[in-house]
């Protein structure tokens, strides 16, 4: 281990490390729901408005994190893309950039903490992280969240441990001091104080942070945050703090705010699964912590101390608090993948039971892999439901897969198999071997999850990417109304962000009254997407007009569906086994919109709500030329008996 942690080869093998783990999945993986979709479309609209201080979703003002991530998405997309092709995997960049920078500055600070080899295992571990790779992948705060931190982290250990640290060091640890707050508000400083604050108390010493307790550093940090903070704060009236503090932060600390609660020990209970392969060596490397701070060995001492008060209050900070959500703990996974790293190098010296406790945590995360892995794929690998053959029937041309692409089995699976044998290879060879063999197939097993999961199962579960369904319904908007796909209005009661971001800031989301009034306004052709699994009257009504035509003598079967739908359900069951009285229910549904007759359905699974999702999809305005039949809706609403938890436009941030 020690030549591949010598001179710069060490920054390269890391840094590449982390990067590649970063990008697999970016340019395959669909835009995600919720947060990193909002994220997306915010710094969209900045582009398009030219407005770099206001935070906008849609029509409305999102006040309730910094605009960093928006600067560093919107200088991205300007580089490489536009505003306008709404290609997500641009706007994924800078949390690359974030976990790229993380991992570097955890060699950094290692260095100084546990030596060049162990910082070398610990680093690579951590590039390799489930949780860093997919922050690293997705366009939200969290990866370059965790980058700032890690290098506040860095700088502070090297000012604490070093002879001569310099000004330098200080410029670093306040440029990302103050960089992790325009990031993500208070939990950088969180962490830096927490870990300092423990530290002073524990060692009864403040003269540790001289080297960075500079006259300026405050005044820097405060100048990154300060002019958008009073540019914001003027140009909402005051309102972006009363909402980021009173709305999004206070709510997460009294409660389990957007259902996102959990027991203390819940990220405790995910470790072995998003803290893999570095579990491998955690075990050890808790041990050699707890060794070293017994030992008398004051400088090993001083670094155990280090790494517990990096961990331990900021973990008990999250662990208390009602809202969890597994991204919470990053910030402090640089340091217990250094512990990991130092109980790799000292292995000899670390209890058999030591051992055992990690290959039992290592394998946990492995067997879950195993299972959960291929379950996804199997589920969501195509996005045939039901009810959506049902409507199929009814005269939908859709998009819906029946049989697996062979060609998508084989990559899943072959990457599955490759990610099975580089981890079974890293327990034996620990088991057998242990040392720089071991760590390379950990880390190799780290890197082949994300080729497994995230540009494998995760890219091919076509059943939940139905906003990319919308999008393609959208290419048929020319043949059918006139109007190029970018140039049509869609207006939709499925509310999830990615469709906003997929189809442009000009979308209207809303409930179906809101979309079909909305439509009914316009005088040019419009996309109508319904969300049936919100409407089952809509439904009943389409697969009863169908299905008279073709088994008129099931009576039974209509009379059932007719009472579920609010258009039919007034009417007797004889009247709703008239011919004349059905299809006159559906003339009136779409003459008054004036929808072209031909219907699109995209069907597969809202993750995000966690139900089956069928969306009819109807376009309005087509021209006469195009003979095609033109219906409406009656006067009744659309369906009274929806359910009630419909998603506004701009839900609560996940």
């Amino acid at each position: 281990m020690t030549d591949l942690a010598r001179g710069i080869r060490a920054w390269w093998i890391i840094g590449l490390l982390a990067a590649a783990s970063a990008i697999v999945g970016i340019f395959t993986l669909p835009p995600i729901d919720r947060d990193e979709s909002r994220y997306a479309q915010a710094t969209a609209q900045m582009l398009e408005t030219g407005n770099f201080v206001e935070i906008n979703y849609l029509d409305e003002e999102r006040n309730k994190k910094p605009v960093g991530i928006h600067w560093l998405q919107a200088a991205a997309v300007s580089l490489v893309s536009d505003a306008e092709d709404r290609q997500i995997w641009a706007y994924r960049l800078p949390s690359v950039l974030g976990a790229l920078m993380a991992a570097l500055a955890c060699f950094w600070g290692g260095q100084r903490l546990v030596g060049r080899e162990a910082a070398f295992a610990g680093a690579a571990l951590f590039a390799t992280t489930v949780l860093l790779g997919i922050e690293g992948g997705i366009a939200k705060t969290d990866a370059m969240l965790v980058g700032c931190t890690t290098l506040a982290m860095a700088a502070l250990a090297n000012a604490r441990g070093g002879t001569s640290p310099g000004w330098r060091t200080a410029l670093l640890f306040w440029v990302a001091l103050g960089a992790g707050a325009l990031i993500k508000g208070p939990v950088t400083p969180m962490v830096v104080g927490l870990t300092a604050l423990v530290l002073m108390v524990w060692e009864r010493k403040i003269t540790w942070l001289k080297p960075v307790m500079v006259w300026w550093g405050p005044l820097l940090a405060a100048l990154i945050v300060a002019p958008w903070l009073i540019s914001i704060q003027i140009a909402t009236e005051g309102g972006f703090l009363r909402e980021a503090l009173g709305d999004d932060l206070a709510p997460k600390l009294i409660s389990a705010d957007e259902r996102h609660g959990g027991l203390p020990g819940y990220h405790l209970l995910l470790l072995p699964l998003v803290f893999f392969p570095a579990t491998l060596f955690l075990i050890p490397g808790a041990g050699r912590v707890v060794a070293a701070l017994r030992g008398e060995d004051d400088r090993l001492a001083a670094s155990a101390r280090f790494l517990i008060a990096w961990v331990v209050p900021t973990w008990l900070v999250f662990e208390i608090l009602p809202t969890k959500l597994p991204h919470y703990v990053l910030p402090v996974y640089p340091a217990l993948a250094l512990a990991a790293g130092w109980g790799l190098v000292e292995l000899a010296k670390a209890a058999r039971w030591q051992r055992w406790a990690s290959w039992v945590l290592y394998a946990i995360g492995v067997a879950a892999f195993a299972v959960f892995l291929p379950y996804v794929f199997v589920t969501y690998g195509n996005n045939a439901s039901w009810d959506a053959i049902r409507l199929a029937g009814a005269g939908f041309e859709s998009g819906f897969q029946l049989e697996f692409d062979m060609g998508a089995i084989f990559r899943v699976f072959a990457g599955l198999t490759l990610f099975l044998q580089l981890a079974v290879a890293a327990l034996a060879s620990d088991r057998m071997r242990p040392g720089v063999l071991a760590l390379s197939f950990a880390v190799l097993s780290g890197f082949g999850w994300h080729v497994a999961a995230r540009s494998g199962v995760f890219a091919e579960s076509y059943a939940v990417r139905l906003a990319d369904q919308v999008r393609s319904a959208r290419a048929y908007s020319e043949t059918i109304t006139g109007l190029s796909p970018d140039e049509i209005v869609t207006a939709s009661s499925f509310t999830e962000p990615s469709l906003a971001f997929s189809l442009g800031t000009d979308t209207m989301l809303g409930t179906a009254e809101e979309v079909l009034a909305f439509a009914e306004s316009r005088d040019e052709p419009t996309m109508l997407v319904l969300d049936l699994s919100r409407l089952p009257g809509l439904a009943a009504v389409i697969q009863l007009h169908d299905r008279l035509d073709q088994a008129p003598s099931d009576l039974g079967w209509l009379v059932e569906r007719g009472r579920n739908s609010p258009f039919l359900a007034p009417l007797s069951p004889s009247e709703i086994t008239s011919t004349t009285a059905l299809r006159a229910g559906w003339q009136d549904i779409v003459r008054a919109l004036g929808i072209c007759e031909t219907r699109l359905l995209a069907a597969g699974t809202n993750y995000a709500r966690g139900t089956d999702t069928e969306l009819a999809i109807f376009f309005t305005g087509c021209p006469a030329s195009n003979d095609l039949r033109l219906m409406t809706r009656p006067n009744t609403d659309l369906d009274s008996s929806a359910p009630t938890d419909q998603d506004t436009p701009n839900d609560p941030q996940d």
